[in-house]
């Protein structure tokens, strides 16, 4: 099954795509990711979890988390789109994938800034709904979920994709967190 849907990524390599198709494309991704399963997926799961535990801060350092974390998300993901719209010629969804291997402005630092960007968001997402600790478990259920996607079926398609230039550059460029290798 996973073979089949990575082969059915590959169909949609080698095409120069349209702005409106590269922008429209981005829009079911958009809802499910950063809408729908947030809530479904993270939310209310990390909120059972975290009324579980007894542990608690005071709102003022939950909203400094809140600003951080979503400062840094609208960094990454804003400034991963870009590149991969400009160097890449493509966007972050599958079906109007970049033509180009992208290594250069976040990707310079990590292999997937869109993701660490998204759990970031989940952070602030369950933070600003409930509390510090449910936004914690927002962030460590996307990261989960972002990381299997990712080592089942995105370097796998990358490597299809890319070949030796991928290789080399998963070598050397941490995956999620910038400073491990």
């Amino acid at each position: 099954m996973i073979n089949k849907l990575i082969t059915t990524m590959l169909g949609f390599t080698g095409k120069r795509y349209s702005t409106g198709y590269r922008i429209f494309s981005m829009i079911p991704g958009s809802i499910v990711f950063l809408v729908i399963s947030p809530f479904v997926f993270f939310f209310f799961p990390a909120r059972f979890l975290a009324g579980l535990l007894p542990l608690a801060c005071s709102r003022t350092v939950e909203e400094v988390v809140m600003v951080i974390a979503g400062g840094l998300a609208l960094l990454l993901m804003h400034w991963s789109l870009i590149v991969l719209w400009v160097d890449g010629r493509g966007t972050p969804a599958p079906i109007a994938p970049t033509a180009n291997l992208v290594t250069t402005g976040p990707y310079r630092l990590l292999r997937n800034p869109v993701e660490l960007g998204t759990d970031l968001y989940f952070l602030v997402l369950g933070t600003w709904f409930d509390s510090l600790l449910t936004g914690m478990f927002c962030l460590l259920f996307g990261m989960g979920l972002g990381l299997g996607y990712i080592k089942m079926i995105e370097e796998k398609e990358l490597v299809l994709r890319f070949g030796a230039p991928y290789e080399r550059y998963k070598k050397k460029t941490p995956l999620i967190i910038p400073w491990l290798v």
